[in-house]
């Protein structure tokens, strides 16, 4: 507490790396490799959140994990893993019979290392000590405790032998029995108070940890730091004062000469020090341009004598005080007189002077320029806002943030990338058969309810997501109600829904209030244009591709810069042997390309090796920083790595960019034994040389689909027919039964029984035989479409109702579900598919579009997921 107070601190940069790190066991040799983990990981985590709690909520998680490994007594780990984490090590200076009778940890271990394996391997200095505190014999100095870890790489009855001595128990005595848990808890529970427990409660945020408890003097510390009856410092009683309330109070201030006249005139009037910023009065209320200039004349004239050295003859004359203080007083008299006509003549010219044209310093002209910069400043950043207001949005991305319902979108307007957050809503739909009351803030609303749901009050109630979840017991409360029919589109994904609503191209709504990029937009605000409106990334984007394959502490990024026209591999290699060079990668991106390009002529390929995988991703952090700066445009990147999470975690630099990702090949993760770096190299290479192709096939996707760029599911085939069958049911004001758990959301009952199942059997007929005639095989292809766009003919021919149904019974919200029958149920959805299939079958036969041919070939595959 306050004694020898040793200096802590991290420095970050603008990246999230670490710059700095000073005071930390982290840096030092020997210490606990459990507290150097811990604080390698816990570091990080103090960017997350944007808040202190969501801060050290972040922080604390890793501080339990850490905690939990203890208090379980590493039970998830191996024997060796568990002494590389608590064994610590100290080196020894001298020789163990120079420390005479000094106790130690070092000295406990060297001479039991010395018992086992004999006095001839300690005489020397240098000795490296290795050792575990163990709990037993309890009640002696942890010096003595100390049991060196070579025991557990001996024979096993010999270490049981010697474990049994220096423990002094007389049962088996394995590592995980002998360890002093309680001293490693204790030693991970002081590096947790420095970092985490104590600054926490100085900012006055509760116990991240409760299981560290505070230390005593630290509720004192706290307690005086509140303690309002404390004594008060100066500068807790003095705040900085406002610079234009100062110099307004300064130019109201008289000199100290002006207090020992008798002449009252001269006691008001008062001195221009530094700038003249005094009022000026005008009868209209609104200054001319003279008198604006003259004020800024005034404000140069100031200036310039407040800087003017004064001159005086008697300032010159040196009196000592202590012998002629007489002779010391007139010489100041002088001085103080020849200084009191010189700022009288001084303020007597300013006034002159100040009607009259000037060509000094602080023109009007000059003083605009003083504060052009700052202008230029913010007229950058308004023209930024402006663009966003009168311009198309073309949405790269929607990621999601830590806050529920926010989302960041990616937008490029007029050819300038933003990140601008999205207030996503969370809109349900309330059938209650009784009055809704004031307790859901809703609008009535007319909608087609899923499976033939009948419509009895159907209120549409919009709230924030964060709302959504606290109030989620109280929705089940209602939805447990006898007057409650459901609750419908609870289990919609945020992202989900803000696809549907504004796609890959919007613009602001006209009635939306001008407000700066950061204070984010709501969903509502934005309105969806169709691509024929305006194109979606019709003019060059730039794109860098990353690729990444690991396997067993061995890796390969490779970074593809086809505006730099540069091709950078890392590899991540250990055992430091070297096998892969320019000249192969070279040659190997060439075979992969399929049409020749004579932009890959003047490619350049680079190969750097790194021995660990923290290694490998700063240089990969580096790389792209260099790349952001040189091409400060907007930029997509392509990541094809088995996992995004970890890659983004490892490399921060990705944040700074729209990550799109390609779907990885597990097989790329599966590197063999020997002659593994060739094959990493050629697979990434092929990779490198399809990536164009992919991200302008992408593109098209993406204006087809009017889906965000990087929002594609892996299946992108799936969630396509799923975006379009929506938006289709959307426009039929019919609600929705998409969920995010794969079970339909029929307003909160699951109907397993009466759900769709596919029990179809592929039909094969086969007849052996011998034939004198052509026998033929055929295959039929597009069955699922044909029978959706023939259905009213095989409903005819089975004997159904599904044709006459719709012309039998008017569908309607008022239609009770005794009405329909079971084949009737989802007869509007089914209206709904069918039109969407005609318009698939015209895309692909008119316009030849080749993702509206897949959709239809996989039509089939889709029909059975819904």
């Amino acid at each position: 507490e306050g004694i020898l107070i040793k200096k802590r601190y991290a420095v970050f940069n603008e990246d999230g790396t670490l710059a700095e790190l000073k005071g930390f066991e982290i840096k030092r040799r020997g210490e606990l490799k459990l507290i150097k983990v811990f604080q390698a990981e816990v570091f990080d985590k103090f960017l997350h959140g944007s808040t202190l709690e969501e801060c050290y909520a972040a922080v604390a998680s890793v501080a339990n994990r850490w905690l939990d490994l203890l208090d379980n007594q590493g039970i998830d780990i191996s024997d060796s893993e568990l002494l590389g984490f608590i064994s610590e090590s100290s080196t020894m200076s001298k020789s163990l019979v120079d420390y005479g009778e000094q106790k130690s940890c070092a000295v406990t271990t060297a001479k039991r290392l010395a018992e086992f394996l004999g006095d001839s391997m300690v005489k020397d200095k240098g000795l490296h000590c290795q050792y575990i505190v163990a709990r037993e014999p309890q009640g002696t100095p942890v010096s003595e405790r100390a049991v060196p870890v070579a025991i557990f790489e001996t024979d096993a009855e010999v270490a049981k032998f010697y474990l049994r001595k220096w423990c002094k128990v007389s049962t088996e005595a394995n590592i995980r029995f002998i360890l002093d848990w309680s001293y490693y808890k204790q030693r991970l529970s002081s590096a947790i108070q420095k970092i985490i427990t104590i600054p926490a409660a100085m900012q006055k945020i509760s116990n991240p940890v409760p299981r560290v408890l505070h230390p005593d003097w630290l509720h004192k510390k706290v307690r005086e730091k509140d303690d309002r009856f404390r004594q008060r410092k100066l500068r807790d009683m003095f705040s900085p004062l406002n610079k234009d309330m100062g110099m307004h109070n300064l130019n109201g201030t008289g000199d100290i000469e002006d207090l020992l006249t008798s002449d009252k005139g001269l006691r008001k009037t008062t001195a221009s020090h530094g700038f003249n910023i005094g009022k000026e009065n005008h009868p209209n209320g609104s200054p001319s341009a003279k008198a604006s200039l003259g004020h800024c004349k005034n404000q140069q004239k100031s200036v310039i004598r407040s800087n003017e050295p004064l001159r005086d003859d008697s300032a010159d004359e040196i009196v000592d005080r202590s012998t002629d203080y007489q002779g010391w007083l007139e010489a100041r008299k002088r001085k103080w007189k020849y200084v009191r006509e010189q700022k009288k003549r001084r303020r007597l010219g300013a006034a002159a002077s100040s009607e009259g044209p000037s060509n000094n310093l602080f023109s009007a002209r000059n003083v605009s320029q003083l504060h052009g910069n700052s202008r230029n400043r913010s007229t950058f950043f308004q023209k930024q806002e402006l663009s966003l207001f009168r311009s198309h949005w073309q949405i790269i991305q929607l990621a999601p943030s830590t806050l529920p319902g926010r989302f960041f979108a990616w937008v490029v307007a007029e050819g300038i990338m933003f990140k601008i957050p999205i207030n996503v809503p969370r809109v349900f739909y309330l059938n209650s058969k009784a009055p809704i009351t004031d307790e859901f803030p809703g609008r009535r609303v007319k909608k087609i309810l899923p499976h033939g749901k009948p419509s009895f009050n159907l209120i549409e109630v919009v709230t924030s997501e964060e709302q959504f979840r606290a109030e989620g017991r109280k929705l089940a409360a209602h939805l447990a109600e006898p007057d409650v029919e459901g609750i419908y589109e609870t289990k919609i994904p945020l992202e989900l829904n803000a696809i549907l609503q504004i796609g890959c191209v919007c613009k602001v709504d006209k009635s939306a209030k001008k407000r700066n990029i950061q204070d984010g937009w709501d969903l509502a605000e934005l309105q969806m244009k169709t691509t024929a409106e305006f194109s979606y990334l019709e003019q060059t984007v730039s794109f860098f591709y990353l690729y990444h394959s690991v396997s067993e502490g061995r890796a390969v990024y490779v970074m593809y810069f086809p505006t730099s026209l540069r091709v950078h591999a890392v590899v991540i290699n250990p055992f430091r042997n070297k096998e892969l060079s320019p000249v192969f990668l070279e040659k190997q991106f060439r075979d992969a390309c399929q049409t020749p390009d004579p932009l890959h002529e003047n490619l350049t390929f680079q190969v750097d090796y790194h021995t660990s995988m923290d290694a490998g991703s700063k240089y990969v952090q580096r790389m792209l920083l260099e790349y952001r700066q040189q091409h400060p445009g907007p930029v997509i990147g392509i990541i094809e790595c088995p996992k995004l999470q970890a890659i983004r975690e490892s490399v921060r630099a990705l944040d700074d960019f729209p990550c799109v990702t390609i779907p990885c090949n597990a097989r790329d993760n599966n590197y063999q034994a020997l002659g593994w770096q060739a094959t990493a190299g050629r697979t990434s290479m092929q990779r490198c040389a399809a990536s164009t192709q992919w991200f302008n096939e992408r593109i098209s996707l993406a204006r087809y689909a009017h889906v965000p760029l990087g929002n594609f599911e892996l299946d992108w085939l799936l969630f396509t027919a799923d975006v379009f069958f929506s938006r289709a049911l959307h426009d039929q004001q019919q609600v929705l039964w998409i969920s995010d758990d794969g079970i339909p959301d029929l307003g909160g009952t699951y109907e397993g029984d009466i759900c769709f199942a596919d029990e179809v059997i592929q039909p094969a007929l086969t007849y052996p035989g011998a034939y004198r005639r052509i026998s033929v095989e055929l295959k039929i292809h597009h069955l699922a479409v044909n029978s959706l766009l023939k259905s009213s003919q095989v409903d005819e021919m089975e004997g159904g109702s599904i044709g006459n149904f719709e012309n039998d019974i008017p569908p309607g919200p008022n239609a009770t579900e005794t009405d329909y029958n079971d084949a009737s149920l989802c007869l509007p959805a089914f209206q709904v598919l069918k039109q969407l299939i005609q318009r698939c079958i015209s895309d692909a036969v008119s316009s030849g579009n080749v993702f509206a041919d897949a959709i239809l070939q996989h039509l089939y595959r889709w029909l059975c997921r819904l």
